[in-house]
Formats: structure tokens, C-alpha cells, sequence
């Protein structure tokens, strides 16, 4: 995932392991069209919740709409 990071984006092991799950093939290897979209998602995902973050302390407060449009939609 050394791409990912390169792309910009910081992420934990815990998040490269729920990007492997989600976009992985049983080789574990993620195809150019897969990685794509992962980093369109990841851009999409850290928009929406920079948005949502007025105080800019890495937190948020959402109700379940909130959480569900963000998260359905993002």
C-alpha cells in the first residue's frame, strides 16, 4: 500500500487491512481499476469528513442520518 501514502493519504495498518479485504482479489493483489477506485473512495471519504470537522481536531459528532448519508454516499 506504499502507493496509498504516496497518493497523500496517512493511513494505520488497521485501515490498509480493511482496503485489502474490500479490494484484494484471493491473490491478494489489487488490480489498477480496484486501486482507483479506492483512491477516489479515500478522497471522497476524507472530504466529507474533513467538512464535518469544524474544529479540526480529527473529530466528529453525526447522528445516524448524518453518519448513513456520509457513509452510503462518501
Amino acid at each position: 500500500m506504499c502507493l496509498v501514502s504516496h497518493s497523500g493519504f496517512r493511513l494505520n495498518n488497521q485501515l490498509y487491512d480493511i482496503i485489502t479485504m474490500r479490494y484484494a482479489n484471493e491473490s491478494m493483489n489489487i488490480d489498477f481499476d480496484s486501486f482507483i477506485s479506492c483512491l477516489v473512495r479515500l478522497e471522497a471519504t476524507f472530504r466529507a469528513f474533513q467538512a464535518f470537522d469544524q474544529e479540526g481536531d480529527g473529530t466528529i459528532i453525526l447522528s445516524v442520518l448524518e453518519w448513513l448519508q456520509l457513509t452510503m454516499y462518501a
